[in-house]
């Protein structure tokens, strides 16, 4: 029973970082993976249990949702198409190899907080924003967190998205892209219910107030929790498949 309000108190955590900024789920994972669930387990049941975060953030700008949805509508088809390219990946590839990439790929997601998205508008803007969004898809359905992180820095080249826009950008990208692989990942069998349950109320409630309060929360403040969270798990997991 503790492991579940533990998760549940995770997912406010989470869901309020995700509503607000991004890339929280990088918090959650290693904590399932901490209750003795397989990798792929733990990745799949994140990704089940963090999405509403994205959705219940929207909740602030609910009256804006169709312009968005019509502005960024190809970049969302998009990132879809590699979610469900990602999520069948992760299915199929053996769990032994999905272990020795897990601290690579935890790895990733951490330092994709170090990076600065520098303004672009050059003639092949629009091609390598398509790019860079399905990407972020594909690394979304194979592993997911750490991909609202990037979702930001791929929009942020274009100097005309103002912070405000671009965080309820990326809710609705990810948001969207996230749906699609969990339906994939419901119908794996390997999701662990009871803490998806507990990451989907917890991680709920986070994102509604973090939507309220996007603008609110100073940058550095979540950097440094996300980027000590990250680092330490990475050489944990380092440790665990590598080392141990």
């Amino acid at each position: 029973m503790l492991e579940y309000f533990l998760i549940f108190a995770v997912g406010i955590l989470v869901g309020g970082i995700n509503g607000m900024a991004g890339g929280a789920s990088v918090i959650s994972y290693p904590v399932l993976l901490a209750t003795g669930m397989s990798p792929v387990s733990a990745a799949i049941t994140n990704a089940l249990g963090v999405t509403p975060a994205n959705f219940f953030a929207l909740i602030a700008v609910r009256h804006q949702m169709r312009a968005y949805f019509q502005q960024y509508k190809t970049l969302i088809l998009i990132s879809i198409t590699g979610s469900a390219i990602g999520a069948v990946a992760l299915l199929t590839v053996p769990p032994g190899v999905f272990e020795k990439m897990v601290p690579f790929l935890l790895l990733f997601a951490s330092l994709s907080f170090l990076i600065k998205a520098k303004p672009d508008r050059g003639a092949r803007h629009g091609q390598v924003e398509k790019i860079g969004m399905f990407g972020s898809g594909l690394y979304c359905g194979y592993f997911g967190p750490g991909q609202g992180v990037i979702v930001i820095a791929v929009l942020a080249r274009d100097i005309r998205r103002d912070p405000k826009s671009l965080n309820t950008a990326k809710n609705l990208i990810v948001g969207w892209t996230s749906l699609i692989s969990n339906i994939i990942y419901i119908f794996s069998g390997r999701a662990e219910w009871p803490f998806v349950l507990a990451l989907v109320l917890g991680a709920s409630i986070g994102g509604t107030f973090g939507g309220h309060w996007a603008a609110r929360m100073p940058a550095l403040v979540y950097r440094a929790l996300i980027l000590s969270v990250g680092f330490g798990a990475s050489l944990w997991l380092f440790q665990k498949y590598y080392f141990g």
